[in-house]
């Protein structure tokens, strides 16, 4: 265990540097804050690179320890309480889906809240992975992770460009399913398994072509006035429908 006193220490330098999305793609890092956050990233077997705490080592007693005082925690925390403890990970992707159970994939995620508040849908309802497609923005931005809550662990994240992703949506076995405002269908219904639930941006929603490329189109019926629901609401709908839970 080292004793890190200093602001300007290299490690503590690398360690806030991740707070911006160009040093966290150098280094394929990212930051995770907070003792029920690391518990729930030790329960799924995740190693952190370096372990910052200003009390104890729990839960991986044989890590890579930064003992630090309160001082340089709240330097390096995005929070403005900072936590006893911070973990810093390797960014992890998934090679390729596995057509099983319920995936959802989202084109053009440009929110990291809304983003991580899905991720933490997706987990809550036994999703077996998002898929991030097109232009999404990345999932390891300290917005992203703490939107989680420790959900960024237990979820298969998988990242492919617009064409792969469109040949995945013709290709897929069981029923790809799209949001859309337009389709006449509503989302209550049952669900060929495995299932794609296929989400847009917030913004425009689905692009023509990954609507085109759906097996379905279903609708979310709204009374009030709004036009649109919020995406991660949304999303958390749709899992839920398809899961039946």
């Amino acid at each position: 265990m080292l004793h890190v006193t200093s602001p300007q220490n290299p490690t503590i330098k690398l360690i806030r540097s991740l707070a911006e999305k160009k040093h966290r793609q150098e280094h394929g890092l990212f930051v995770a804050e907070g003792e029920q956050v690391l518990h729930r990233a030790c329960a799924e077997g995740w190693e952190p690179v370096y372990l910052l705490s200003t009390t104890h080592a729990e839960p991986w007693d044989a890590a890579a320890l930064l003992r630090v005082d309160e001082k340089i925690m709240g330097q390096v925390s995005a929070q403005k309480n900072p936590p006893d403890q911070i973990g810093v990970f390797r960014q992890r992707w998934v090679d390729s889906v596995k057509p099983e159970g319920v995936w959802v994939a989202l084109e053009d995620m440009r929110d990291p809240g809304n983003l991580g508040a899905i991720i933490r849908t997706a987990d809550a309802a036994g999703a077996a992975g998002v898929i991030l497609a097109g232009q999404s923005c990345e999932p390891w931005s300290p917005d992203c992770v703490r939107a989680t809550m420790g959900s960024i662990f237990a979820m298969p994240l998988v990242r492919m460009e617009q064409k792969p992703f469109l040949d995945l949506l013709r290709a897929w076995p069981g029923e790809s399913v799209g949001t859309h405002l337009k389709a006449t269908g509503s989302y209550r219904r049952p669900y060929k398994s495995p299932t794609l639930l296929v989400m847009g941006s917030e913004g425009r929603g689905l692009s023509e072509e990954a609507a085109a490329a759906c097996a379905t189109l279903v609708r979310i019926p709204m009374k009030g006035g709004a036009q649109s629901l919020n995406v991660a609401i949304a999303t958390g709908l749709m899992l839920f429908e398809a899961q039946k839970l």
